[in-house]
């Protein structure tokens, strides 16, 4: 659930209670809307701090982040303010999705001054700024002119000023008085009467705290005792305590968390948590991480889709040249015809019936003359058409075989590019893509300068249930490290006839059949045959597969394989892809 403002409450608890006193050791910016500080208070801490449009929040994490090479502009300018300084204070503002961490920094004289970092948790208008002592705004990790905003502009060097405050209810002036005052100006459903009147309150929130004091959610206020439901309210909202859990559906795939049992789901679906953190971080885990490389990816996705189009035209087009060989030969047949019989021809007639010798019944056919051509010409013309069909037919033939191994390269990028977890990942497929020529080159190889070293992509490891050890490549330079440094006698597995990653089953021994199974469907769900009902998996040892020369990265062929017929579970998905974020 999108994070609210009641939820912000319980989270803010729980970093006050781990964080104040403690020290910024380490501040990284994983992404450009996204801060990681280091926190050294007694334990280190991990606090990320999200301003992403679609899933801002804060929140301790145990999920490591994969930092740019060079650090933004930003981070170095968080690293000179806060690195050494001391947290003094976590505070939410006014009830609403805003978190002000203050911090006791030493300013260049040494003197020690006060710094806060506003999160504003709103959406696309989310954002993370720095603010001096005196108001005036360090930096953002948004900038907003005034051709942005005529509201608020958050820009360095000017004054901070906190986004408009609606006029609800905070957890300072809510009371029973205050709620039966409010509500009884209200006629709509109690729900929505929560979310006009208290601070924070989203719709699954006041939805949950309606069933929590035992009101129906659609009920109109006008209709209810207000007495009892604005003192129900009041204990309720004073009186919660944090009970952390994470929702899970029935394949067991985390759907959301909350700062309690919510009533309003299937109390069997949730599962406990230690704290809001952890709970949130089984919900992200690997979700943001896929979603943030999907950003990435998009770009390149869309070339290698459109370059498989037009791959895909240029086949159609060959394919249709092949087609028309029976037409190629007929006319060869014509010109020979018509220079057999010239002295049956009429200048200027539009066409001679003559008798066709290439067939055994010999019947008469018809060839069809250009009255601007003489008898001689016309035949020449028929084969001037025969030696030019023929030449595209023989070019066509060519052109198949580097079309099809171009359509295969370009499926398993686009395959891989769905694999993708982190930025060495995307290189490798940049990399092949590059070597193909589906991609210009890096600017610096054209200026002849010393182009940058690959660096290499680990593949995914699982573990099976007898302990055993399985690989997984995630694209196509993977899969050839992975099968080619391979021992002869451990197991190599790949779904059939699609593109995907080849997996092995990292023992030279026989593996046992729930190894082999769970390695068959590793194979099936990475790859394109993961949504099909049953796919089929062939799996050898790696002796017998081979790379031939000049074979583009990931494709071999194999033989002595055996077949499994493998149906991936909504439960298996979920498994593999909970074991694959850890």
């Amino acid at each position: 659930m999108p994070m609210d403002g009641f939820t912000l409450s319980f989270l803010t608890r729980e970093l006050r209670g781990a964080l104040l006193g403690g020290r910024v050791d380490k501040v990284n910016q994983p992404e450009r809307d996204a801060l990681v500080l280091l926190i050294r208070s007694g334990v280190n801490h991990r606090l990320l701090l999200s301003a992403n449009a679609n899933q801002a929040r804060v929140q301790l994490t145990a999920q490591t982040y994969e930092n740019p090479a060079e650090p933004p502009m930003f981070c170095m300018l968080m690293r000179k303010h806060l690195l050494g300084a001391r947290i003094v204070e976590l505070r939410q503002v006014a009830g609403d999705r805003i978190l002000a961490i203050s911090f006791d920094c030493l300013d260049e004289l040494g003197d020690h001054v006060q710094k806060t970092l506003y999160l504003e948790i709103m959406g696309r208008h989310s954002n993370l700024t720095l603010v001096s002592e005196d108001g005036t705004i360090i930096d953002a990790i948004r900038h907003v002119n005034s051709e942005m905003s005529r509201v608020r502009t958050v820009l360095p060097g000017g004054l901070y000023h906190l986004p408009p405050q609606p006029d609800k209810l905070t957890p300072e002036t809510l009371c029973a008085s205050a709620l039966k005052q409010r509500l009884a100006q209200l006629s709509c459903p109690l729900s929505k009467g929560l979310m006009e009147t208290v601070a924070g309150m989203a719709s699954v929130c006041s939805k949950e705290v309606c069933a929590q004091i035992g009101v129906e959610p659609g009920a109109p206020v006008s209709q209810l005792d207000l007495d009892v439901v604005s003192q129900r309210l009041d204990a309720f909202y004073h009186s919660v305590s944090a009970s952390p859990v994470t929702l899970f559906d029935l394949a067991g795939q985390a759907v959301d968390f909350f700062p309690f049992p919510y009533r309003t789901f299937d109390q069997g679906s949730q599962k406990p948590m230690p704290t809001v953190s952890q709970a949130m971080d089984a919900f992200y885990l690997g979700r943001d991480l896929r979603m943030r490389m999907q950003q990435k990816s998009a770009g390149l996705q869309r070339h290698v889709k459109s370059a498989l189009e037009r791959t895909e035209k240029k086949k159609a087009i060959m394919l249709d040249t092949l087609a028309q060989s029976e037409k190629t030969e007929q006319n060869r047949i014509y010109g020979d015809l018509l220079t057999a019989n010239l002295h049956q021809i009429g200048k200027g007639a539009e066409s001679v019936t003559v008798q066709n010798y290439y067939d055994p019944a010999c019947p008469d056919v018809t060839i069809p003359l250009s009255t601007r051509l003489s008898p001689a010409q016309n035949a020449q013309s028929y084969y001037k058409k025969y030696r030019k069909a023929r030449v595209a037919e023989q070019y066509a033939r060519e052109q198949m075989a580097s079309i099809e191994r171009d359509l295969l390269l370009l499926e398993n990028a686009l395959d891989d590019l769905d694999k993708c977890e982190t930025t060495a990942d995307l290189a490798e497929i940049r990399y092949v893509l590059t070597e193909n020529g589906f991609l210009r080159p890096d600017a610096s190889q054209k200026r002849g300068g010393k182009p940058k070293k690959l660096q290499e992509g680990k593949p995914y490891r699982f573990t099976a249930p007898d302990g055993t050890l399985i690989e997984v490549g995630k694209n196509s330079l993977q899969n050839d490290r992975l099968t080619l440094h391979a021992r002869g006698n451990e197991t190599w597995l790949h779904a059939q006839g699609i593109p995907g990653s080849h997996v092995i089953i990292r023992t030279e021994s026989e593996p046992s059949d729930e190894t082999l199974l769970y390695a068959a469907k590793l194979a099936t769900y990475y790859s394109k045959g993961r949504n099909h009902p049953q796919q089929a998996v062939d799996y050898t040892l790696r002796k017998y597969v081979k790379k031939g020369a000049g074979a583009p990265a990931g494709l071999v062929t194999y033989t002595h394989f055996k077949t499994l017929i493998i149906g991936l579970t909504p439960q298996d998905a979920a498994r593999i892809l909970r074991e694959s974020c850890q």
